[in-house]
């Protein structure tokens, strides 16, 4: 994952350069695709974002970085989405030929897989810090056993809603500065569809059942160990909670997509709901 993730960055930094090198040659043969900023500008604008990504690839290029370094290098993936808009609008303001700011948006866009990919350590770090307890050291779920329900299909509906309201701010912004822009819209929007797709089904191992350890329950929040041996919490302020024999399925809003945990014995069951207080109906 964090060769993919290297490459693909290295690439779009490759395709950046590239794009912008061919608008200093485009440039210099028409007067209508022609930035209004200076070349020294638009060259500082681009070595600035440049040192973003080029950085976060250095940070995670070991074979087996360390896990601050990872967090560094998944923040500084992240201020690149922010600060990429700043050499479009730099570079490409009043390009009336789309061809160009689409070939770098699309080196620029690398940045989003490689955001996502390195979660994991950020997420880690702060749920250990949370937790303050060391591994193996239960809480008053005390370790039970079950199979938790893993769907991607909801993974790709969170990350298609979280990308696609910045997607939505960035393609208006370019659609006010450049209208002609509109028609390549709906290929831009079916590509990072299929960009986010891909990324949930790279990511998450396989879907369906996968065993976790419960750790605990407090301040309505539940922590458990998943495969992976990550710490993991989600706060159940007030779930929406059904139950048939073994299954239990909880759901943070009515109608969501519900997490379905698979007890191994009632007496396990009868713990967990003892513990956490959840009720609801008896079937679903």
């Amino acid at each position: 994952m964090l060769l993919f993730t290297n490459i693909l960055q290295t690439l779009g930094c490759v395709i950046c350069v590239s794009a912008f090198i061919l608008t200093t040659e485009t440039s210099t043969n028409t007067s209508t695709n022609h930035s209004p900023f200076s070349l020294s500008i638009q060259i500082v604008s681009l070595g600035s974002y440049l040192a973003i990504p080029i950085s976060s690839v250095a940070l995670a290029f070991r074979k087996d970085p360390t896990e601050g370094s990872l967090l560094i290098s998944q923040l500084l993936s992240g201020l690149g989405i922010g600060m990429g808009v700043v050499p479009i609008f730099a570079i490409f303001q009043n390009y009336l030929d789309p061809t160009l700011p689409l070939f770098f948006a699309s080196g620029y866009l690398t940045n989003v897989p490689a955001y996502i990919c390195r979660t994991v350590p950020q997420m880690y770090i702060w749920q250990r810090k949370r937790r303050g307890a060391p591994v193996g050291d239960w809480g008053n779920l005390n370790g039970i056993r079950i199979d938790m329900q893993d769907s991607k299909r909801a993974r790709f509906i969170l990350y298609l809603v979280f990308f696609g309201i910045m997607a939505s701010l960035i393609l208006t912004s370019l659609a006010l500065s450049s209208p002609n822009l509109i028609f390549w819209f709906p290929f831009v929007i079916l590509v990072s569809v299929s960009l986010i797709g891909l990324i949930v089904y790279l990511q998450g191992g396989k879907s369906g059942w996968q065993p976790v350890i419960l750790d605990t329950y407090e301040n309505k929040t539940m922590w458990w160990y998943n495969a992976q041996g990550s710490l993991t919490s989600v706060l159940l302020k007030n779930p929406y909670v059904a139950f048939q024999d073994n299954l239990v399925k909880i759901s943070l809003v009515k109608g969501g997509l519900p997490t379905s945990l698979r007890f191994h014995s009632q007496a396990d069951l009868d713990h967990f709901l003892a513990t956490t207080g959840l009720s609801g109906p008896t079937h679903y």
